[in-house]
């Protein structure tokens, strides 16, 4: 025990977590508290009794079903643990205390708070600074109780480092550190990285993370390593990227022959078994009929080109001549109204239709008839001036008038002749553009469906020619060469970097021989028949080991053992564990009678000899139905929790007998 002693660190007086007090109440009255259940520093023990013998029948036979697994739920649920299990207590005594819920008396770094949490989630609790009076309810709070454990979780964690996973960049919470502390009872302590059973801890990585997150708790990973870490897990990444890089660079070439040949036998419906290109001049080859398919293409797309130009230019000749006709037209409808207003002796029409006419035949045009200008023609001289003559307003021009009328209703006719023979020649060219529109459109679809089919073929060969000149190229060589160059200067680095981390760890910290040292002497205290214990804070399965070989029984101490090794090394600055922790009924019947309560007196004695006439600077609270040693029984066993009546039941009562029973609570 004194090698052991000399070993504890003593810069802290007190733990930085610990409970003085846990009451539950079914409503908030002082009168109503159903169990008050008093803590100390140092050991406490939450005995389970076994009924004598004959004594109780039924439920009453036996320590289970009592409510310590509830006693450690509710310590957990004041810590702000969100655990499924925690949460199903909560539910549970909320249809059972429906205005019901628990009071914490606590120290948190050597400040004393009191808590209130209710079992409905959805009902405020609060804080107190002090450790409040007998009416709780009646005090001003500090803060609600979810801020309250918000500044918790902060105030545990603000020493951790590093903070983050290095590999991965998880950040490192509370609740990762409260699942070690308060280890679940359906984990049956198997394994020390076991925390929780079933629902998990919220770490990403199962395996490697809990020991990351033990040594940064513990103070076990400087800065160094923390870096090395971080440089691996980026280097690792990094080459990870760079082979995926080369890979690609290799195959590309391959790639893009295959999606070319394959677009290539598919748009030239040739077959499968054609190669790609010919050996000489006169083998048969896919290149070989691309380019000939092109050509053809391009020829076809040249006629074309020709097809559409003539009939465009057939077309605007037409348009031109329809122009023309239909101002003829115009001409002559004009004329013949204009006779036949004479002939009905409409003076008014004529002069209006005269004007009109006149205005049309005094266009700077050319006379059809005469195949002249019409300011040669005579002929349209002579209309012209009998136009003007019509346009005459005095009366004295009467006879004039008249007489222009009686020369121009003898024409009327030839005009009509004319405005017949004007609107067949329209109609003919206006029959024959839409036939040329109609032919010059086809023409632009197949001269567009040809446009297409000739472009496609270049494209591919183009696609081709680039394939040939970059597959096993110069230039596609040297990318491949460097992207090989990365991989092995990031391999190197990832070489030197863990070599870098090995030698740190074989280069043992102060903390490290501090912990082992801790480990081996308690390993003594407990076995002094030559048994020793070591401590390997990189061993993600036992990073705690005894000597011993003994089955189940002294794996399960392995994980009490360094617990409690930790639990002491918590004294020291380095270390940011909060010096609290919860065993719920480890497996004693893994373990002798003997071993069991060998257990208990060792720490027993430890806080009597290395602490004597002081509070340890520790708490541990441990549940269990195996009576402890009759020596340290009075003042360390803090709670007798009795299953022969509902008086010795944590809640004076049973419920939901059955699911309580299914579920395993304690």
């Amino acid at each position: 025990m004194e090698q052991l002693i000399q070993y504890l660190p003593k810069d802290r007086q007190a733990p930085r977590l610990w409970f003085k007090q846990l009451s539950i109440f079914s409503e908030p009255d002082s009168a109503k508290i159903i169990r008050t259940v008093p803590f100390r520093r140092g050991l406490n023990v939450v005995w389970a009794k076994e009924p004598a013998a004959g004594s109780a029948v039924g439920l009453h036979a036996a320590g289970h079903g009592v409510g310590k697994t509830s006693l450690c739920l509710l310590l957990r649920y004041c810590l702000g643990d969100p655990s499924k299990a925690v949460t199903e207590l909560r539910d549970e005594l909320y249809s059972e205390f429906p205005k019901g819920g628990v009071i914490a008396v606590m120290n948190v770094e050597d400040r004393p708070f009191t808590l209130c949490r209710y079992f409905n989630p959805h009902r405020e609790g609060f804080a107190i600074v002090g450790e409040g009076s007998e009416d709780v309810w009646a005090q001003e709070a500090e803060s609600n109780d979810r801020d309250f454990l918000k500044r918790l979780a902060s105030d545990m964690m603000s020493s951790v480092s590093p903070s983050k996973i290095p590999d991965t960049g998880q950040a490192i919470e509370w609740r990762h550190v409260l699942a070690w502390i308060s280890r679940d009872q359906g984990s049956r302590f198997k394994s020390f990285f076991i925390w929780r059973e079933g629902e998990g801890t919220g770490l990403q990585r199962s395996r490697q993370d809990p020991p990351v997150v033990m040594r940064a708790v513990l103070g076990l990973m400087d800065q160094s390593e923390s870096l090395l870490m971080s440089r691996i897990a980026t280097l690792e990444q990094e080459l990870s990227l760079a082979s995926q890089r080369a890979n690609e660079l290799q195959r590309e070439p391959a790639l893009i022959r295959r999606r070319i040949e394959s677009n290539l036998r598919v748009m030239g419906a040739l077959p499968d078994d054609l190669p790609m290109q010919a050996q000489d001049l006169f083998d048969d080859s896919v290149e070989k009929r691309i380019k000939e398919a092109s050509e053809e293409a391009a020829g076809r797309l040249a006629q074309w080109d020709l097809k559409q130009e003539k009939a465009e230019q057939d077309l605007a000749e037409i348009r031109a001549g329809l122009k023309l006709r239909r101002s003829e037209s115009e001409r002559a409808i004009a004329e013949y109204d204009f006779s036949d207003a004479a002939r009905r002796g409409d003076e008014s029409a004529y002069q209006t239709v005269g004007r009109k006419l006149l205005k049309l035949k005094n266009l700077s045009s050319h006379c059809e008839e005469g195949n002249i200008l019409f300011s040669q023609c005579q002929y349209v001289q002579a209309e012209i001036r009998v136009l003007e003559l019509s346009s005459l307003r005095d009366q004295r021009d009467k006879q004039s008038l008249q007489k222009a009328m009686e020369e121009s209703a003898g024409r009327a006719v030839a005009a009509l002749a004319r405005k017949n023979e004007m609107a067949s020649k329209v109609q003919a060219l206006e029959q024959q553009e839409a036939s040329l529109k109609k032919a010059l459109d086809q023409v632009r679809m197949a001269r567009r469906t040809a446009e297409i089919e000739a472009n496609k073929w270049p494209n591919l060969l183009d696609e081709l020619a680039r394939w040939n000149t970059s597959a096993g190229s110069a230039k596609a060589q040297a990318e491949i060469d460097a992207a090989q160059v990365e991989i092995t200067r990031i391999d190197r680095d990832i070489g030197s970097a863990r070599t870098q981390l090995a030698l740190l760890h074989q280069d043992k910290s102060t903390r490290e021989k501090t912990l082992a040292s801790i480990t081996d002497a308690l390993t003594q205290a407990l076995l002094p028949d030559g048994a020793f214990g070591a401590f390997d804070p990189r061993d993600e399965d036992r990073p705690f080991r005894l000597s011993m070989r003994g089955g189940e029984a002294y794996r399960v101490l392995e994980v009490l053992l360094g617990d409690i090794a930790c639990m002491l090394d918590s004294a020291g600055l380095p270390s940011s564990l909060p010096g609290f922790v919860i065993h719920d009924c480890p497996r004693e019947a893994d373990m002798s009678i003997g071993l069991y309560e060998n257990f208990f007196s060792l720490i027993d004695e430890l806080e009597k000899k290395a602490f004597a006439g002081e509070d340890p600077p520790f708490q541990y609270i441990v549940t269990t139905t195996t009576p402890p040693p009759t020596d340290l029984q009075e003042g360390v066993v803090r709670l007798e929790l009795d299953p022969s009546s509902n008086e010795g039941l944590l809640f004076g009562r049973r419920f939901g007998v059955e699911q309580n029973t299914l579920s395993g609570r304690g």
